[in-house]
């Protein structure tokens, strides 16, 4: 427990762990389809999904802090909100999946820089500079430079690892991302609030996952077959349980990210996962690396300096960055002393 608290305060490593179980989660649920669908029940994987989380963060939880949880019926409500937004989300990943391949998922995914940034400055009251939105302009200039359509008849393509690939699948998958961006960017602002203001983030989750496992059984119970649906696990394999075991670690690290660092970071991690996903899917799923796709990468790149390299950094000269880079001459030091 206290193993897992002191790493959760190092922001590299919460970013490499979202990055890699983002990356993971997609190439995961593609994975597990069967002839373009899944064989086991999605909202039953979500639920379980939620049931891991808070076996998680039951288990990081200790005893003191137990003992003083107390939080007031009005605190309660509001974890309600992101976890049955969370939900709603998780639930729509798989609807996406469907109908994209894992590097449009991801790509597509970013969406949520716009609204997140937007909800986040806001909602938080949270102050940017001008060059950071332009930094954020430019991550989204790369992301459509990158997910520029593959031409019609490219074989490579459609061997990739997702839906169907067709024009309509394409459209009817990014509409259902345009949706699930919005409900992540109000899902992601209330809960990094609730999470910072939260005296133990472990608690947060604890509130968090609860109301996400009512929420999941409330959508099971009210769906074609109800409760019943749980005594059967048709189609659960080793693999399905990996995806849900992803999904579980994945909502942990976010939590600590947006209780140790923010959204803008979570959403920068996001990004750094679409080479990875796309590197993947090539080498394991026949996928067509293309130029644009590149091109869009180290665009998204140059954004993430931009936004968070320091002020002086920024406007030193070429010369002052060489200098710097190459560092003092030999000598110079002892030859400073005697002229002084």
């Amino acid at each position: 427990r206290d193993a897992v608290q002191r790493w959760a305060r190092r922001r590299p490593v919460l970013v490499v762990i979202l990055m890699v179980s983002y990356s993971a989660q997609s190439l995961l649920i593609t994975s597990s389809k069967e002839h373009g669908s899944f064989a086991y029940d999605a909202t039953i994987a979500v639920l379980f999904a939620e049931v891991a989380k808070l076996c998680m963060a039951l288990a990081m939880l200790s005893p003191e802090a137990r003992a003083a949880a107390r939080p007031s019926p009005a605190e309660l409500l509001l974890f309600g909100v992101p976890a049955v937004l969370y939900v709603v989300q998780n639930r729509l990943v798989f609807e996406a999946l469907r109908r994209l391949r894992p590097p449009e998922y991801q790509l597509l995914n970013n969406m949520k820089l716009f609204t997140t940034s937007l909800v986040y400055r806001i909602a938080l009251r949270r102050r940017m500079t001008a060059l950071q939105w332009l930094a954020l302009l430019l991550l989204g200039l790369g992301m459509v430079v990158a997910t520029q359509p593959q031409a019609s008849g490219n074989a490579g393509g459609e061997q990739g690892g997702g839906g169907g690939g067709s024009e309509l699948d394409m459209l009817a998958g990014a509409c259902i991302m345009v949706f699930v961006s919005c409900c992540s960017a109000g899902a992601t602002v209330l809960n990094e609030w609730l999470i910072k203001r939260s005296s133990n983030v472990v608690e947060a989750n604890v509130w968090l996952y609860s109301f996400g496992a009512a929420a999941c059984l409330g959508q099971l119970a009210c769906s074609d077959g109800g409760l019943g649906r749980l005594r059967r696990l048709d189609g659960f394999s080793g693999l399905t349980w990996l995806v849900v075991l992803c999904n579980a670690i994945l909502g942990q690290t976010i939590a600590f990210l947006l209780r140790y660092a923010d959204s803008i970071i979570k959403l920068y991690a996001v990004c750094a996962a679409m080479a990875f996903t796309t590197c993947i899917s090539a080498l394991f799923f026949g996928f067509e690396v293309r130029f644009n796709m590149v091109a869009g990468y180290a665009t998204c790149a140059i954004s993430m300096c931009l936004y968070y390299a320091p002020r002086e950094l920024l406007l030193a000269s070429d010369s002052d960055l060489l200098a710097s880079a190459c560092g003092p001459p030999r000598g110079s030091k002892g030859e400073a002393e005697k002229a002084l």
